[in-house]
């Protein structure tokens, strides 16, 4: 299992899923100025599951994030601070580390 420990208490600000290319995007909001961003990337994805039901309270805070090897793929675990899980299970998954947005 690799540890996304970077992601703790980033911001995830969005969840884009590219239908045709398979391609599911999250990007997070990780330092104090709304401009730097981690993008995370996952490839040839199967599966996506992301609730949205606050089980612990409302919060848009990573709790702790990981990738785990599986028999088809790798699955990607992001555990926000309101308690919702979301998985991806895909072929592969890339981290581009902070950036500042003005850049892209």
């Amino acid at each position: 299992m690799t540890s996304l420990t970077a992601l703790h208490d980033a911001t995830l600000q969005t969840v884009n899923f590219g239908w045709e290319t398979g391609v599911v995007r999250l990007t997070f909001e990780v330092g104090v100025a709304s401009s730097d961003l981690a993008i995370v990337e996952a490839e040839g994805v199967t599966s996506l599951k992301c609730p949205r039901l606050y089980p612990w309270g409302p919060s848009s805070s990573v709790n702790a994030a990981a990738v785990e090897e599986s028999v088809d793929g790798k699955l990607l675990t992001i555990e926000m601070q309101s308690g919702d899980v979301l998985e991806v299970r895909c072929r592969e998954v890339a981290v581009n580390g902070r950036y500042n947005s003005q850049h892209k």
